[in-house]
């Protein structure tokens, strides 16, 4: 009976292992898309959400914005052709950048130091985004794309730190505006890469 127990916590401690290995292969796996030409937010509280149906593909040695989608996010309709597909995509801004406590830290004394008192309440309203849109490093996006229609829509936002700290989380609650893929886009870039 010793034997059958041992044996038994052997092949229990092989399934948790191969269980522990395998479960570090399930996680994220981002592949490269393309790269562009990054547009800059630094000195505003708003940032475009929409800003991939403008930019232009660029290859990867000439772009200041690197793109990715996650290969493990995609959900579609497959194996039927064409239909709405759901994908995470991010892109990754390729300038040093700082945490989001540095980046606050820094405007909160610029500010205090331009309007010659402390911050108080009301001041930190815009300094949230403002400090959020300068320390970003990436934004993660998920989206549906509608291969039949060529159309696009957001369904949640968030912005990163170089730590990977998360800033902003902002969800798409009306769930209503399809935006057509423009030409030449690195949105047309994606379409037809999840597309095929």
């Amino acid at each position: 009976m010793k034997s059958l127990s041992f044996e038994f916590r052997v092949i229990l401690a092989v399934v948790g292992l191969s269980i522990f290995a395998f479960s570090e292969a399930w996680g994220d796996d981002w592949v490269f898309y393309g790269g562009s030409r990054e547009e800059r937010v630094k000195e505003s509280t708003l940032r475009d959400w929409y800003v991939l149906n403008r930019l232009r593909p660029l290859p990867k040695n000439e772009a200041t914005t690197h793109h990715y989608y996650d290969r493990d996010s995609v959900a579609s309709n497959y194996p039927y052709p064409g239909g709405i597909v759901r994908v995470w995509e991010k892109y990754v801004f390729q300038r040093e950048t700082k945490t989001y406590e540095e980046v606050r830290e820094g405007i909160e004394k610029e500010e205090e130091k331009r309007l010659k008192r402390k911050l108080n309440t009301l001041d930190y309203g815009w300094l949230f985004l403002f400090a959020a849109n300068r320390a970003t490093k990436e934004v993660m996006t998920l989206y549906e794309i509608n291969c039949d229609t060529r159309e696009f829509f957001i369904m949640e936002v968030n912005q990163y730190d170089k730590a990977e700290k998360r800033m902003t989380r902002e969800s798409n609650i009306e769930m209503t505006l399809w935006v057509a893929i423009q030409p030449e886009t690195m949105m047309e870039l994606l379409a037809k890469e999840l597309c095929k």
